[in-house]
């Protein structure tokens, strides 16, 4: 669906070009399944989190990573997982050289929690209890974030699906805030 049999990109391949912080296949998959739609933003923005926190998965091997999430934020991790399998078969027919259980393993839902409730508007030293990282992986996580929701933002616009763009124009304007977005700590 990227691209048609005569080498023409598709409407598909058009969004993929936008995205370069996260999987643009993942990502790409997740916009046209429509599982962003059905998610508010907040949750749309800590289910992003999810491609852009790159620390090791802390849950034991065959342990459900989400196990300790709220419904409203691993139902999404599920569907981002499932996601992610039909992404992965996608490309192992193909003959791409890929472990679809690695790939899959990449999306950790450890951030989640901490970036809905800093959509919420929750303070960073409270944000900060709630991941088991450093400040300094938060604040790039986050930043990270902002830019594939901006990414989205633009993705969004060019196929002319204007409600998703004014979910993540919102979902910029919950995560760039405060500590997070200041360009220098040393004023």
């Amino acid at each position: 669906g990227h691209v048609d049999a005569s080498g023409v990109i598709q409407t598909k391949g058009r969004t993929a070009c936008e995205i370069n912080t996260a999987n643009e296949l993942v990502v790409v998959e997740l916009v046209f399944t429509g599982i962003l739609n059905d998610l508010s933003v907040e949750q749309c923005v800590a289910l992003l989190s999810c491609m852009t926190y790159d620390e090791r998965n802390k849950s034991d091997e065959g342990e459900d990573p989400a196990k300790d999430l709220k419904s409203y934020l691993s139902n999404p991790f599920y569907k981002l997982q499932e996601t992610g399998r039909v992404v992965a078969k996608a490309s192992i027919a193909c003959k791409v050289e890929l472990d679809e259980n690695e790939f899959v393993e990449q999306f950790n839902p450890g951030m989640m929690e901490a970036v809905f409730a800093w959509c919420k508007g929750a303070k960073f030293v409270d944000v900060q209890k709630l991941t088991g990282s450093f400040e300094g992986t938060t604040i790039r996580t986050l930043r990270r974030l902002e830019e594939l929701v901006r990414q989205l933002t633009s993705a969004s616009k060019a196929i002319g699906n204007h409600e998703l763009q004014k979910k993540f124009e919102q979902g910029s304007e919950l995560i760039k805030r405060d500590i997070v977005f200041c360009s220098s700590l040393y004023l």
